[in-house]
């Protein structure tokens, strides 16, 4: 195959024996070009903005699920020509939703078809998306990807405010009382930001918060933004 043509990936896992599999299973594929690894999720960023593949394959397991929300962030924003498929054990819906604000194009089970994976990579790389099948009738695309941070730009003040209470676990009233305003109020606000990023639930805010570096790891403190 033409090396023009084939697909240009970097591998990004914190677990060598995972990326030996990996860089094993895409050696047999003429269409594939593995042109880097990454050894820590964290790293991959970095790797990906040097070698600028097609696509950046990110393992993620559950242990790491900040740190794989971060590494698909930042790519994205990094390096936003390039395409993040992310293949996890983690199905949590939650996860899967903050993944896609993060920025993902594709996004697999760990127990998905080889077939799914080969696809996944195909169609991220021609611009589409691939969901696993098992997520995939709970999970809706609509342009929820690398819109959030422009979304993020139109919260007005109270809305900064609000947000910043939500991801650290206030209460609607607990917002309402140290923002000397109504409950109904937040409430207000709490779903403006919600139909604004795109998420529908607090967890999901937390793992977008944690994604895009607004919350610190002990969840006590907002970054600016």
């Amino acid at each position: 195959m033409n090396s023009e043509m084939r697909t240009r990936m970097v591998l990004g896992s914190d677990y060598a024996i995972t990326r030996e599999g990996l860089r094993s299973l895409f050696g047999g594929a003429p269409e594939v070009e593995i042109i880097g690894e990454a050894e820590t999720l964290m790293a991959t960023p970095k790797k990906v903005k040097e070698l600028l593949p097609h696509v950046a394959l990110i393992e993620v397991s559950v242990p790491n699920r900040a740190d794989g929300l971060r590494a698909a962030a930042e790519i994205a924003s990094q390096s936003p020509k390039v395409r993040v498929v992310v293949l996890t054990n983690n199905g949590d819906l939650s996860y899967a939703r903050s993944m896609l604000a993060a920025g993902v194009s594709g996004y697999l089970l760990k127990n998905c078809e080889l077939s799914q994976l080969f696809t996944a990579v195909r169609r991220v790389k021609l611009g589409g998306k691939f969901i696993d099948p098992v997520l995939s009738n709970d999970l809706v695309w609509h342009g929820i990807e690398r819109k959030t941070k422009k979304a993020r730009s139109t919260f007005s003040r109270r809305e900064s405010e609000v947000f910043k209470g939500l991801v650290r676990g206030y209460t609607n009233a607990e917002s309402a009382d140290l923002l000397k305003i109504g409950v109904k109020t937040v409430e207000t606000y709490r779903m403006r930001i919600y139909r604004k990023l795109h998420l529908s639930t607090r967890a999901e805010l937390v793992e977008y918060a944690l994604a895009h570096r607004l919350l610190t790891e002990n969840g006590q403190q907002v970054e600016n933004w």
